[in-house]
C-alpha cells in the first residue's frame, strides 16, 4: 500500500507540475518556459552534501520547479552516492525592500532518487513481502522556508538569492509520528543554498 502511495503521489506531483507550465504566462520577454532560467547549488537538505541544477519559474516567480544532480562523500553518508532530485515550490508572495527581494515563505515538495545496488524501489526477492514499508531508492519529502537576494547586474544576474530550507522525508515524519524519540537526528534537516537568476 505505502508503495502504492509513493507512485500515485510522484505522478501527482509531476502532472501539476507539467499542467503549470503548460498554464503559465510568461513572466518576461525572453526564452520558452522550457529554457531554465536559474542555477540552484545547495548544501544538505537529504539529497546529498552538496547539489546542484537547472531551475524554472512559472507565474512570476511564484512557483518553481528544479532539477538537482546531489552527491555525498563517505566520509559524511558511510559511502559515496549520488541522487537526483525533483523539486516543486510555492512563493505565495514576495517584499520588495530597498534593492532586496524578499521571499519569506517557501513550501513545497521533492522527489529524490539516489543511484546504487544498495538502495531499491522495487523491493528486491531477497526480502519478503511486507519487509521494507518504504522505498530506500526513492524519498519524497516535505520542505518549508524563505529566502532574500539582490540583483547584480556586474555578474550578468537578475537576482543573487540566498535561501534556507527545513526538509522532512517521508520516512522521519512517518517515525516522528509514531515515537519522536526514534528519529535521533530530528524531523528536518537543513538545507542552505543560492539560486543565480538570469
Amino acid at each position: 500500500m505505502a508503495a502504492g502511495w509513493h507512485s500515485r503521489a510522484f505522478l501527482v506531483a509531476a502532472l501539476l507540475l507539467v499542467s503549470t507550465a503548460a498554464l503559465s504566462e510568461p513572466s518576461r520577454e525572453g526564452p520558452p518556459w522550457y529554457v531554465p532560467d536559474h542555477a540552484t547549488f545547495q548544501f544538505a537538505g537529504s539529497i546529498g552534501l552538496f547539489s546542484g541544477g537547472p531551475g524554472w519559474s512559472f507565474l512570476d516567480e511564484s512557483v518553481e520547479a528544479g532539477l538537482l544532480l546531489g552527491w555525498a562523500p563517505p566520509l559524511v553518508a558511510g559511502e559515496d552516492f549520488l541522487t537526483l532530485t525533483l523539486k516543486g515550490q510555492l512563493h505565495p508572495f514576495r517584499l520588495e525592500w530597498e534593492g532586496w527581494s524578499v521571499r519569506p515563505l517557501t513550501v513545497g515538495m521533492l522527489f529524490s532518487y539516489t543511484f546504487g545496488d544498495a538502495y531499491f524501489v522495487r523491493l528486491p526477492d531477497r526480502y519478503e513481502d511486507g519487509y521494507y514499508w518504504f522505498k530506500t531508492g526513492l524519498r519524497p519529502a516535505l520542505l518549508l522556508g524563505a529566502g532574500a537576494g539582490r540583483p547584480v547586474p556586474a555578474l550578468g544576474l537578475r537576482l543573487l538569492e540566498g535561501y534556507f530550507e527545513l526538509v522532512a522525508t517521508d520516512y522521519r515524519i512517518i517515525h516522528f509520528l509514531q515515537d519522536p524519540g526514534t528519529v535521533e537526528t530530528g524531523l528536518f534537516s537543513l538545507a542552505l543554498g543560492v539560486r543565480f537568476r538570469f
